[in-house]
């Protein structure tokens, strides 16, 4: 029922731009503007740096793999590098992660549930598996 009312209320304000999203990192709802326009004028934050973004990418599946937390070796080790650490710290500072280097383990925080879609992400990930695998068998 709740979901019903969500789902209303979203096609509602959607004209106005905005949209309602859940963010599983915080399991918090929230209101997010969303338009072809702002979509063209927010900048991204790994537009010159992809390996930043390689490097969170590989730390998301790890994140989600391990159940919240991960061990920087398995980072290091999808990520094919020798040196993330680097790399690590610089999205610590951005706000996306939470890292302990005594520990050797690093999680991910809310702020990326509300800067990435992750279930759109995700979908788009599966739909291009899925077409990989359709490929293959042709």
């Amino acid at each position: 029922y709740f979901q019903n009312l969500i789902r209303h209320l979203s096609n509602f304000i959607e004209p106005l731009g905005l949209q309602i999203r859940f963010n599983p990192m915080s399991s918090r709802w929230y209101i997010a503007f969303e338009m072809d326009t702002s979509d063209l004028i927010s900048a991204n934050p790994f537009e010159d740096k992809p390996r930043l973004a390689a490097t969170l990418f590989c730390t998301i599946i790890c994140c989600l793999k391990s159940k919240g937390t991960a061990n920087i070796q398995l980072v290091k080790d999808i990520r094919k590098k020798k040196h993330v650490l680097a790399d690590l710290k610089e999205l610590k500072e951005m706000g996306y992660l939470d890292l302990n280097e005594n520990l050797n383990r690093v999680k991910l925080t809310p702020l990326i549930g509300y800067h990435l879609d992750l279930n759109n992400l995700f979908n788009k990930l599966s739909l291009k598996l899925k077409n990989n695998e359709f490929q293959f068998k042709k």
